[in-house]
């Protein structure tokens, strides 16, 4: 189920986006969403107001106000259909196997093109005051307050899970089987629920790509996401809970994700040995005084398990082991799905 954030915390991350210097800190998501906007907005604002130069002061158009930014939102409107079917086109003959979520997708462009309109229609009423104008302004306003509460907190669900990049599912391009395909598509719908997928692959097979994919296609869904390397994840586990949610990135520990990436537990590299085994794993977990928290986290959340390869086991054995541990700690068997991704067949 989506998760509704906190009003304190929206607030908090308004104030953060807001006061201070990027220079010192760089920048969030969210941030760089709000300054997207204003951009946007601008590039609504600037044209609309030299269009209307040329419209009024040399070709003498009547009405140049409202014309100039009526043209101005037809010309944003044909350059992000454009700016959307170009690349997703290119995605397709690139050899990408999954399809974009184009729902998603249309909001998404529906909502930038909200924002060049209100430029455009900005700038046409301050440079010939209109009515019409005014009402059109006012009504994509109004319009534009729910998507834009939307994806102002679909980057904080973004920025809060970690992940090392963005990226998303429609944008995967190596090779699977069409049953593994399925597998993560199957496994991208449940909720959470305590299931678990291991990805197991060779060095540069998209084994980490293809988990921050489907972790941010539920942070999309504002599902509580949560990604961390193997080495991240056992400090997290001798750690207690936080009693306060912060900004940016600390809104929610791991324990309380719904879903949760655990990355290197084996480079893949030709030739490597194993870095971390389920016992070392086990030993970790049980560390310090959270160990029936971090088995009840494990037992619930859905999680992704990047393997990776070692050179002395097959991946089938390395993903067996790997799934006997998880069985051990109380997870059904109906609950674990494998991908190998050197399986393309």
């Amino acid at each position: 189920m989506p998760y509704q954030l906190p009003a304190a915390v929206v607030k908090k991350q308004l104030h953060y986006d807001l006061i201070g210097k990027d220079s010192q800190r760089g920048i969030t998501l969210s941030y760089g969403w709000l300054a997207n906007q204003c951009g946007h907005c601008m590039l609504g604002f600037i044209p609309a107001h030299l269009l209307y130069l040329l419209l009024s002061k040399v070709l003498h158009v009547k009405g140049a106000s409202w014309k100039a930014a009526l043209y101005i939102v037809l010309f944003w409107t044909a350059f992000e259909i454009y700016n959307v079917v170009k690349p997703l086109s290119q995605q397709k003959k690139d050899g990408a196997l999954f399809e974009p979520d184009w729902k998603n997708i249309i909001h998404d462009t529906a909502t930038d093109l909200g924002f060049f309109a209100s430029g455009a229609l900005l700038a046409g009423m301050l440079l010939g005051f209109n009515w019409y104008l005014l009402i059109a302004l006012l009504l994509v306003a109004f319009v534009l307050s729910s998507p834009a509460k939307y994806w102002y907190h679909t980057k904080i669900f973004q920025q809060a899970a970690e992940y090392p990049f963005q990226f998303r599912l429609s944008q995967w391009k190596w090779n699977m089987s069409e049953a593994e395909t399925n597998t993560v598509l199957d496994f991208l719908k449940k909720p959470k629920a305590g299931y678990h997928l291991l990805i197991s692959g060779a060095y540069k097979t998209g084994k980490t790509s293809l988990a921050v994919a489907i972790a941010n296609e539920w942070s999309i869904q504002h599902r509580k996401a949560k990604y961390a390397t193997a080495m991240k994840l056992f400090s997290w586990m001798v750690e207690a809970d936080a009693t306060e949610p912060a900004v940016p990135s600390n809104i929610w520990t791991w324990r309380k994700a719904d879903c949760l990436v655990i990355d290197d537990l084996n480079t893949g590299l030709p030739h490597s040995q194993e870095l971390i085994s389920p016992a070392e794993f086990m030993s970790h977990m049980n560390e310090g005084d959270y160990t029936a928290e971090n088995l009840a986290a494990l037992q619930q959340i859905n999680t992704i398990w990047v393997l990776g390869e070692i050179a002395s086991v097959s991946n089938q054995t390395l993903q067996n082991s790997w799934q006997q541990m998880l069985l051990d700690m109380g997870i059904p068997a109906d609950k674990i799905v494998q991908v190998d991704l050197n399986r393309t067949a």
